[in-house]
């Protein structure tokens, strides 16, 4: 009888706990969102720049931050890849900070290639309407795909999803609308943690799709042949050059 009790009196325990979770969780999905990020894709080809803004509403008229940090955590799928290199590079001439903690192979193929996240560091300024506002401009380059056996298809779809956008702007603390303190890196040299606030944000649409050329099986002995040709031929003609003006300059020595 007493473990009975017991039980029941476990079961009402457990049985309230996951109901104020529930609870819990539905109010942050119902939450209303504090900002607004727009973003599109421009250039074409396999080198692009994915172009993302950031607005969000100032809770006081003066702004008491003249700018404070926000960080995008994007997720990026396997057609697509940034280059750490590149984007080191940049950094002095006004570019994207941008974090990875892995390694990202710029030579692998799509389908030899995992998604990966990498952590976007700016700076969020107060603009004349007493809103917050940034835009990031990062340059995103695409894989080569595995050729496609069908003649008819001659580009595929990769989709990128919206990010995480986190900030540290005390203007937005008090807000009931945010979800609690996360801790990431401070910024893109990884030197410490900090707390970060998730930004609840409206969006266009959930991603954005963009279409890769592939190419075609049937094509590659054609391919083969052309590239061998090629080869060969440059070969001949660097040694030629080689061998043709050492026998010049032998005949000036012997003038």
């Amino acid at each position: 009888m007493n473990l009975l009790v017991i039980g029941l009196v476990m079961y009402i325990v457990h049985s309230d706990c996951v109901s104020r979770f529930q609870d819990v969780d539905l109010g942050l999905e119902t939450m209303p969102a504090a900002g607004i990020v727009a973003r599109t894709v421009v250039n074409a080809g396999f080198h692009r720049q994915l172009v993302t803004e950031v607005t969000i509403p100032s809770d006081s008229e003066a702004g008491e931050q003249i700018s404070c940090p926000v960080m995008l955590r994007e997720t990026l799928p396997s057609g697509v890849f940034v280059d750490l290199y590149q984007l080191a590079s940049q950094v002095h001439m006004g570019g994207p900070k941008v974090l990875s903690s892995e390694d990202i192979d710029v030579e692998k193929p799509e389908y030899l290639s995992p998604a990966h996240t990498v952590y976007v560091y700016s700076d969020l300024n107060v603009t004349a309407d007493h809103t917050y506002y940034t835009k990031i401009d990062l340059p995103i380059h695409v894989r080569y795909h595995r050729p496609s056996v069908d003649r008819e298809v001659q580009f595929v779809t990769s989709s990128l999803k919206y990010p995480s956008i986190f900030h540290r702007c005390k203007d937005f603390n008090n807000r009931k609308k945010q979800f609690p303190l996360i801790q990431y890196p401070c910024n893109y040299e990884n030197n410490s943690l900090c707390q970060w606030t998730e930004l609840i944000y409206e969006k266009q649409r959930e991603s954005i799709d963009i279409s890769i050329p592939v190419g075609n099986q049937e094509d590659m002995l054609l391919v083969s042949m052309v590239t061998l040709v090629v080869t060969v031929a440059g070969c001949y003609l660097l040694v030629h050059t080689t061998l043709s003006g050492d026998k010049n300059t032998d005949k000036k020595k012997n003038r």
